[in-house]
């Protein structure tokens, strides 16, 4: 296919590019505070809520590079191989997200031993 026959980004996927962005961001910032309440690390500091801005944007930038990833890989024509591609991979990168960002730097283990790990994250995953 030459340079000129390429099909252009639709309005579609330039949607589901925003909501990728947008849900994964959410989740991302869902999961964290979760976390950080569960274990009384509190979300209402101004540097927790910078850390919960700073750790969900980059989820969700990550998330969207992987979606026109996904696009250029499986043809640009196809929205549903790499929507369901960019999930997966997305809720692969939310556990890297949640080993680096579970507890701030230096905060005391107290409420959730030994590593301030909520106790609803899953065994079998550590963090």
């Amino acid at each position: 296919m030459s340079e000129n026959e390429r099909a252009p980004y639709s309005a579609a996927a330039w949607g589901i590019g925003w909501v990728v962005f947008l849900a994964s961001g959410f989740a991302a910032s869902i999961l964290l505070s979760n976390a950080w309440h569960d274990c009384d690390i509190g979300v209402n500091t101004s540097a927790n809520l910078g850390d919960l801005v700073m750790a969900s944007t980059s989820m969700a930038t990550a998330s969207t590079f992987l979606w026109v990833l996904m696009r250029k890989v499986t043809g640009r024509r196809r929205l549903l191989y790499p929507l369901l591609l960019t999930t997966a991979a997305a809720a692969v990168l939310l556990w890297p997200l949640m080993a680096i960002w579970h507890a701030p730097d230096g905060y005391p283990v107290s409420f959730c031993p030994p590593d301030n790990v909520p106790p609803w994250w899953p065994a079998w995953l550590p963090v």
